[in-house]
């Protein structure tokens, strides 16, 4: 399966997390790392993207949270990746 640059780097950012994370999470902890990558961290759409992008590659797996009184989605790495 091939994946692009920034899949490869989400999903690698995506590991460190056990318990799974929102891109809002990985904006917070990596927004330094994200922008050195040329990732915009303004808006969430662009680490969204990446992370749905994942999921149609069955990579992760897709739950809804409440997050800051919203549902959102949380991403969890599968693992056999």
């Amino acid at each position: 399966m091939k994946l692009t640059e920034k899949q490869l780097f989400i999903k690698d950012l995506l590991s460190h997390y056990e318990k799974g994370a929102t891109c809002y999470d990985i904006i917070k902890d990596y927004s330094k790392e994200l922008i050195e990558k040329g990732i915009d961290t303004k808006k969430i759409n662009s680490v969204n993207a990446t992370l749905a992008s994942l999921a149609t590659k069955d990579l992760v797996v897709k739950t809804k949270i409440a997050y800051n009184d919203k549902m959102v989605t949380l991403y969890t790495l599968k693992e056999n990746n």
